[in-house]
């Protein structure tokens, strides 16, 4: 049996030990934290979670821009606020749906195609505004891996090898990306030979056509509208980068001394948290121990600033929820 297979099989209780482990680590963080040292920091909640929500407002619409972009002529058929609500509702699905992205991007389509835009024009913008945003964290966590190499090796000689891997692991992301945009599709072909490799069954013939779609969409937007794709890549970009703010507003107002470096380097971290529990709803608690390591890794041990930064995220997050709700509910009342 695969271990794709065994844990296809075995994904409840997989999902449940983890869950149980996760919770016993936080229940311990919580059981040391000193609750007059929290009252202070929580004086300070309010504006906080001021500046949280204005800098995830100003990273969903950079996301969104990013998203028009994709999209050829048939971007006329919508608007930039009607593109903005789609794409909130779909994400907020895409955090809670057990089924992740599949469900999340499913719905912005359906909406899209009750717009009279083209099937296969809104199916590429979707599918073209996932990779990008892919491609676009993948580089920023590979930054954020040498910053903090780098500040390690300073202090740390044995750091080189550390060093030497993650430049392997940069190659590696450039060489697929490289693969990604190609015009002869090598992205779509590598994945069509793995299959045919021990160990790689679990890939199907599905997500072999899947993978030569998503190649052929990355090469022709890099190729006929290189303008579009960068300005699309950067905006992306963008949208990780206010997710850094928000770390770096509330420490700063905690008055940790983080650099905003180090603050994308906790962001990325938590993204690589929340993919790995990505079929928890809502990433609970994967979220709340991936906001403690990352903390941990910059030096900020405190338990008092890591529930504060937590529950400003998940405050951030219900927030947005609520908005999602409320766009739902507009959507379904519309013509």
């Amino acid at each position: 049996m695969s271990i794709y297979n065994f844990f296809k099989r075995n994904q409840k209780y997989i999902v449940a030990v983890l869950l149980i482990v996760v919770f016993i680590l936080i229940g311990r963080f919580i059981a040391t934290i000193n609750f007059i040292e929290l009252k202070k920091y929580m004086q300070e909640t309010p504006a906080m979670i001021g500046g949280v929500i204005f800098a995830s407002l100003i990273g969903y619409i950079s996301s969104t821009i990013a998203w028009w972009l994709c999209f050829g002529q048939e971007r006329k058929k919508t608007t930039f606020i009607q593109l903005f609500t789609f794409k909130h509702v779909g994400e907020m699905l895409t955090i809670f749906n057990p089924t992740g992205i599949i469900a999340g991007d499913g719905l912005k389509a359906t909406y899209i195609f009750k717009k009279g835009i083209d099937k296969k024009e809104g199916l590429s913008s979707i599918l073209l505004s996932r990779a990008l945003l892919f491609l676009s964290g993948i580089f920023l966590l590979i930054v954020s891996i040498i910053y903090l190499t780098i500040d390690k090796i300073s202090h740390d000689k044995n750091a080189v090898y550390i060093l030497i891997g993650v430049i392997a692991i940069g190659l590696i992301a450039t060489f697929l990306s490289m693969l990604g945009l190609h015009k002869k599709l090598y992205l779509g072909k590598m994945v069509e030979k793995l299959k045919s490799k021990k160990g790689f069954s679990f890939i199907t013939d599905k997500s072999i056509i899947s993978a030569y779609e998503v190649n052929q969409l990355l090469s022709d937007f890099f190729r006929y509208k290189n303008g579009n794709f960068i300005a699309a890549f950067l905006l992306s970009a963008t949208q990780w980068l206010f997710g850094a703010l928000e770390f770096f507003i509330v420490l700063r107002m905690l008055s940790v001394p983080i650099s905003f470096p180090d603050a994308v380097t906790i962001e990325m971290g938590v993204i690589f948290f929340k993919t790995i529990g990505a079929i928890i709803p809502g990433q609970i608690g994967l979220e709340e121990y991936g906001n403690k390591v990352m903390l941990a890794t910059i030096g900020v041990p405190s338990n008092e600033i890591w529930l504060v930064v937590t529950l400003m995220r998940r405050t951030r997050q219900l927030f947005w929820l609520a908005i999602a709700g409320i766009f739902a509910l507009i959507i379904s009342k519309s013509k």
